[in-house]
């Protein structure tokens, strides 16, 4: 019995070891987006701080691979939504979408889904892309703006 009390108090010291180990993996692999979630049963009261916009680099597997750039994003103190109009300013807490402008083109195109930015099929070389977080009338809050480049040998290969 005491050979049975023995094996039962390692087995519950590795699932312990297992556990913290399994936590701390996922503590380190998250990213920046990870750590903007607002939370979403507390209702803010008083002023809210300031909007933030957290922009990662572009992910380097599918740059390098493909051409892909894959930018992830988050807002901190801003719940992205398809909500606009005047009512909307009075949500809390507040909503806002980001407007996407690449490489200083005069047209931007808006998001509000919260997804990553993919783009493809852009032609070799630097390229540099303008995030804003706007609130929900446009007006923006917060921008940053994130520079890559596309191999040429990524952007020959996908020609031929």
């Amino acid at each position: 019995m005491a050979n049975l009390k023995d094996t039962s108090l390692k087995g519950t010291s590795l699932l312990s070891v297992a556990a913290i180990v399994l936590y701390a993996v996922t503590a380190v692999a998250q990213s920046a987006t990870d750590n903007c979630r607002p939370a979403q049963v507390i209702p803010l009261t008083g002023s809210e701080p300031p909007a933030k916009i957290v922009i990662d680099p572009p992910l380097a597997g599918p740059l390098a691979s493909r051409g892909v750039a894959i930018i992830q994003y988050c807002a901190e103190n801003v719940h992205i939504a398809p909500v606009f109009g005047a009512n909307a300013q009075a949500v809390s807490p507040r909503v806002g979408h980001v407007h996407v402008r690449l490489d200083d083109a005069s047209w931007v195109w808006a998001d509000a889904s919260g997804n990553p930015i993919i783009l493809m099929g852009l032609p070799p070389g630097p390229h540099k892309v303008l995030i804003e977080l706007e609130d929900a009338n446009h007006h923006t809050l917060d921008k940053g703006t994130v520079t890559f480049v596309i191999p040429e040998k990524i952007a020959a290969e996908q020609h031929q």
